[in-house]
């Protein structure tokens, strides 16, 4: 039975008894907390946990799943994989254990077409229910029933929620997989091919069982990979329909037989399993980054071309493997996942640049490792500071270092490497930590657990009366603070709104009886400590006595409308260039945006100008823009945006623009769309890899900007002659003239240069049969002056040796060229020229065949000429 079938089997099974499909779900999870789908039941989670009602009562589904725990042993064994596929019946509060047994045993026999006398089960170990079911609702035997503990037959999330037994089923793949004696005995032999997980507990986050839940649940689990191996009558995974055509098309790229060598056939297997997953995880959005599960892919990638390379691909040489194996990916797996077909030029685009990029590194990468290894003594394991120069100076993971180091049979010294990337972020946390302004960190506890985080209120005020709860320094706390004094202000209530999620903190001032303060920025330190930077301006400052603080309200207002456009520049291009640019960071100022997001190109002038239109039109709509205070998962259900890493409480803020944007968000916003005003995007840039950059103006800001456009586009349509609306074609037209004009100018230079080299040429006198030509051209630049000698001594042909020089706006230029045959006499350019230079007050450098020289004295540039002929004939050994 080939793998397409596998899955319908299995599908059509249970639809048949009432169970509604559902396709899979993207490997991207909807879950910020989870970094990529790992499990059939992953999608269906909120369903199981309670977070939201089921709104059907049986499903049946298939899912890509990925898994990265042990990436390292991909390819080295034959059990392995990164990327496997689940297909699962699922129940929420309608059948249990009884239905479950009997469907799993009839889809074994009458769906799969297997033999009852080699299928074993085991059950959890105080499941006496689950072992009365298999012996009344199936023909298994007892004595093919096997109990094991928690570890292998007891499921729970490993924190406070619903657990419950699960029962196996195995397959006798007989005598030539080992000795017998059951799954307890030699799961080599019996291989696993369903999981039934019964949710029938509530249990503590110690895992203590504190009764049964009020709806038990079914959660099934049946490897595709798996049961090919089983239906398909071979050893492995790798040698199955999901696998063989990748393998083929390796064995091409590679000329290597899968089978003939251990060695190889690693490498074809990590070649053709990576092919798979990096395809599959491109098509659902993820690209190539230093972290996340942008990391994954490039391990992924990198790791196959490491393999390829081993194989005697020229990958550094631009050799591809990528592409092709992709195409054999396509071609396997397109039947299943149409997508994956239709994501074909992203996909394909996305692993050419990342494999181009990489091997471009990896011979360079590969030859430092192994020059590390080769100098260590005997015993010693490789230094972490050489792996860490490695990954953080020459782009080479220390996961491709540890793998190397493996083969070569050591042990990297992680510990050692570990510390210095935890140096460096601490290096990195340090200059990022402006919020305490040099202020330690005991001294801002201490203010904290005094006077409390302070409650912020500005979200509903800009001004507001509080007490001036701390006065802080780099020294300590302070008892007063006078006119011209720089301190941080911690307030027990605050209008200002603290620097976080992109958005700047705000400025502002803060009144009080005896003095005033100005705020020119608002930070949040050490989990929530707002504090106000600010210096006293007049009068002096005391804590414990009251204060206005009031908000720079046309600031705010300017950041408001750049925070709002931000959203509205997300969700538009995430709409004009895929899903998989997501926010990566963002820069939210007064009257300025900076977005980050991961693309694989630029966007070029078309897009940038359409996402530009899209994003004024929707906000000339004026689109409603809300807040609403939820719970997390209420959020995400609502379909609120959340970026991974980011962490969030139970308790979130959502903004809502439109029907195009919800994103959980802290920041401040304009109070409907049409009030961001116009935006401008000023520029769209790369700033790393895969990651691009817009920046754009908003508001009155953008509008001053269109402005200046506006008028530097009317002066140059007035310098052209021309209406403005005709300056760009004009502009066009003189460039293309001009281009053309220096284009005739630089033939009629080479052609007078090439007539002057021939002169010199001609003129030379041969002594003992070799010509020392000297000659200087003032106002020839380096570049022609080069090329001049050159062409003497391609005129010259043998035994020549020419040293030009030029004096420009009082400084010298020399050059000196030597003909093949003289150089193989031990006549070099360089020696020629470097005490010529010496005369114009400059040094030498070059090879034999060519050299240069500048200097700042141009006066001695005919007496650096003769001494450069001199030297010439000397080294000839003309004296």
């Amino acid at each position: 039975m080939d793998s397409l079938t596998i899955r319908e089997t299995f599908l059509r099974f249970y639809e048949e008894r009432g169970h509604r499909r559902f396709p899979s779900a993207p490997l991207i999870p909807s879950d910020p907390t989870v970094l990529l789908t790992i499990a059939g039941m992953l999608p269906f989670k909120p369903w199981f946990m309670g977070d939201e009602p089921a709104p059907v009562d049986r499903a049946v589904s298939f899912q890509k799943c990925v898994r990265t725990n042990d990436i390292e042993n991909v390819g080295r064994t034959t059990r392995h994989l990164s990327f496997f596929e689940m297909l699962g019946n699922f129940s929420f509060g309608d059948y249990f254990k009884a239905d479950a047994i009997r469907w799993a045993w009839e889809l074994s026999l009458d769906g799969y077409g297997l033999d009852p006398d080699r299928i074993w089960a085991t059950v959890y170990e105080d499941d006496d229910e689950a072992e009365r079911l298999w012996l009344s609702e199936t023909d298994l035997p007892a004595d093919r029933i096997q109990r094991l503990g928690a570890e292998d037959n007891y499921w729970w999330t490993h924190a406070a929620g619903p657990g419950g037994p699960n029962t196996e089923l195995y397959y006798d793949r007989g005598e030539a997989y080992g000795p017998g004696g059951g799954p307890a005995a030699n799961p080599e032999r019996y291989l696993e091919y369903y999981n039934l997980v019964f949710m029938q507990h509530a249990l503590d986050a110690d895992g203590t069982i504190l009764g049964d839940l009020p709806a038990q649940n079914v959660d099934t689990g049946l490897g595709v990979e798996r049961m090919a191996v089983l239906l398909q009558g071979v050893d492995n995974v790798f040698e199955t329909d999901l696998f063989r055509p990748l393998l083929a098309r390796a064995e091409q790229l590679t000329g290597h037989r899968y089978g003939a060598d251990d060695a190889a056939d690693v490498s074809l297997r990590v070649i053709a399993e990576h092919a798979r997953t990096a395809a599959f995880l491109v098509g659902d959005g993820v690209l190539p980054a230093k972290e996340g599960r942008g990391y994954v892919l490039r391990r992924l990638m990198r790791r196959a071309v490491r393999h390829a390379g081993l194989l005697g691909v020229d990958v550094g040489g631009g050799a591809p493997v990528a592409i092709p194996m992709l195409e054999a990916v396509i071609d396997t797996m397109a039947a299943a996942y149409p997508d994956l077909a239709a994501q074909r030029e992203l996909i394909t685009r996305v692993l050419a640049a990342e494999e181009a990029d990489f091997a471009s590194r990896l011979r360079d990468g590969m030859a430092r490792v192994e020059g590390a290894i080769a100098e260590l003594p005997a015993g010693t394991p490789f230094r972490g500071d050489v792996a860490f120069e490695l990954h953080d100076t020459f782009g080479f993971p220390v996961d491709l270092t540890a793998e190397i180091v493996a083969d070569a049979g050591l042990g990297l010294d992680r510990e050692a490497f570990e510390a210095l990337m935890e140096a460096q972020r601490e290096r990195a946390r340090a200059g990022a930590k402006k919020g305490g302004g040099g202020v330690p960190d005991d001294v801002l506890r201490e203010v904290g657990a005094a006077a409390g985080p302070g409650e912020f209120v500005g979200y509903d005020v800009l001004e507001v009366e509080a007490t001036l709860a701390a006065l802080v320094a780099p020294t300590g706390t302070l008892e007063v603070a006078g006119e011209g004094d720089e301190v941080l202000v911690a307030l027990d209530r605050t209008p200002f709104y603290a620097e976080g999620g992109g958005q700047v903190g705000d400025h502002g001032v803060i009144e009080t009886a005896t003095g005033r303060l100005e705020v020119v920025d608002t930070q949040e330190v050490l989990g929530g400590l707002r504090l106000h930077r600010a210096r006293v301006v007049a009068g002096e400052v005391r804590p414990g006595t009251g204060a206005h603080a009031r908000v720079d309200v046309e600031r705010r207002v300017a950041t408001g409308r750049s925070h709002s456009a931000t959203h509205v520049l997300h969700a538009t291009v995430k709409e004009l260039v895929g899903a998989h640019a997501q926010q990566a960071g963002s820069l939210v100022q007064p009257g300025r945006l900076r977005f980050d997001f991961p693309h694989f190109e630029p966007l070029g002038r078309d897009t940038v100008e359409a996402l530009e239109q899209l994003v004024n039109r929707r906000v000339l709509d004026d689109p409603t823009v809300t807040t609403e205070i939820m719970d997390l998962e209420d959020a995400k259900r609502a379909g609120a945006v959340a970026n991974f890493g980011d962490k969030y409480g139970q308790v979130v803020r959502v903004v809502t623009i439109g029907g195009f944007s919800k994103e959980l968000c802290g920041g401040t916003h304009v109070p409907s769309g049409a009030r961001i005003g116009t935006v401008a995007i000023v520029r769209e840039e790369s700033v790393g890899s895969n990651t691009r950059r817009v920046e754009a103006l908003t508001g009155l800001d953008a509008v001053a900007f269109l402005a200046r456009e506006r008028v530097v586009a009317e002066e140059v349509a007035r310098l052209v002659d021309v209406p403005t609306a005709e300056a760009l074609t004009r502009v066009q037209d003189l460039i293309a003239r001009l281009r053309a004009a220096e284009k005739e100018l630089a033939r009629l230079r080479a052609a007078d240069l090439a007539t002057e080299a021939r002169r010199l040429a001609d003129a030379a006198v041969r002594e003992d049969g070799v010509a020392v030509v000297t000659a200087r051209f003032d106002g020839v630049a380096g570049d022609d002056l080069r090329r001049l000698a050159a062409e003497v001594r391609g005129a010259l042909g043998t035994a020549a040796v020419v040293a030009l020089g030029a004096a420009n706006d009082g400084k010298a230029q020399l050059i000196a060229t030597v003909t093949d045959d003289l150089v193989a006499r031990g006549v070099s350019a360089r020696t020629v020229l470097a005490p010529a230079a010496k005369r114009v007050g400059g040094g030498a450098g070059g090879g034999d065949d060519l050299a240069q020289a500048g200097g700042r004295d141009a006066d001695g540039l005919d007496e650096a000429l003769a001494t450069a002929a001199a030297e010439a004939r000397t080294a000839l050994g003309g004296g």
